[in-house]
């Protein structure tokens, strides 16, 4: 598989499990206050009967505001999203499912390549979202579908921001289940042997194995350090995920080890498309250089791009840079 298509996996292995936002872990309210704000603005500023696109869109998260304040003030918007990865977000998210309703999803749709018409959109969003981008391709393909007038708003991923923070914190996380404690691959072989044990002989002579009782203490102590870990993490999530998943497969074992390996297999798949995602985010994040540079591509593609603004959640942790940008209107004839 190769490297685009290994990440891709990854991003529908995540959409695909309900997520509104792609890092929801980062803090509370990550799509409250200002940022949401900052969206609400863009989006109250669209005259009546536009056409919005929002990329790479993941489940929804900024169409869903588009719809919602488009409803409130009656401008009868015509919302598009689209993801490059298999989205279905009508069928897997269960939070304001009815701000999902009359928008256009367009799963497996790249940003540099989309079926719409040249000249189609009015306003154009995309939050964590272009940086995942070729960058290139996408600014080009933007450019072709944007009409005179249209409007540009990107929220993009700041190296410096708290969910690349969160993201450090959470891959260091990764590295205790998957490297130092390898629980996973204690779980496998103790539940393996426990497996094999059938009749109620087998189970008794299990009991005295001095080699299974030497996997279930390694098993408890890697158990016990990944306890720990969570009680002092502010985000424990990754480390809970993968004791609830262990435990889960122990559970299991009354069904059969295959039962039990399996459920341990999937858990730890899980656990390895997070920790991949997570380091695809780290790559996504941009420094100042990098947004000089892509505000120097949006205004050679035509767009009358803004100086990029650090954008802060409610005066506090730093959440990315904002950019925004317009097509200049048609020329008078």
């Amino acid at each position: 598989m190769t490297d685009h298509r290994a990440a891709q996996e990854r991003w529908n292995r995540y959409w695909e499990h309900g997520f509104v936002t792609s890092c929801s872990g980062a803090f509370s309210g990550n799509y409250e206050g200002t940022l949401k704000t900052v969206w609400e603005r863009f989006v109250a500023e669209c005259p009546p009967g536009s056409r919005v696109l929002d990329i790479c869109t993941g489940n929804g998260a900024i169409a869903m505001i588009a719809n919602q304040i488009g409803r409130s003030r009656d401008l009868d918007l015509e919302i598009h999203a689209i993801d490059s990865a298999t989205i279905r977000p009508l069928a897997t998210v269960q939070q304001d499912r009815d701000l999902l309703e009359g928008i256009h999803f367009h799963s497996e749709t790249p940003a540099e390549s989309t079926p719409f018409p040249d000249g189609f959109f009015h306003a154009i969003t995309g939050q964590y979202a272009f940086e995942y981008t070729d960058e290139a391709g996408c600014i080009a393909e933007l450019a072709r579908i944007a009409a005179p007038g249209c409007r540009l708003q990107l929220v993009i991923h700041h190296t410096g921001s708290i969910v690349i923070e969160t993201s450090r914190e959470e891959l260091s996380n990764g590295a205790l289940i998957m490297e130092e404690t390898r629980i996973f691959d204690l779980a496998e072989a103790l539940m393996a042997r426990v497996g094999a044990a059938r009749t109620a002989a087998e189970k008794q002579a299990l009991a005295r194995d001095p080699e299974a009782e030497s996997c279930r203490a390694a098993l408890n102590k890697a158990a016990e350090s990944l306890s720990r870990a969570a009680a002092a993490s502010p985000h424990p999530e990754l480390l809970q995920l993968a004791l609830d998943r262990i435990a889960g497969a122990y559970r299991a074992l009354g069904s059969g080890s295959a039962e039990a390996l399996g459920q341990l297999a999937t858990g730890r798949g899980e656990i390895q498309a997070n920790l991949a995602r997570l380091q695809d985010l780290m790559a996504a994040a941009r420094s100042p250089d990098d947004m000089n540079r892509i505000v120097g591509r949006f205004e050679k593609a035509g767009f009358r791009a803004q100086t990029p603004k650090e954008l802060r959640h409610d005066g506090g942790p730093l959440m990315g840079w904002l950019v925004q940008g317009q097509r200049p209107e048609a020329a008078a004839a």
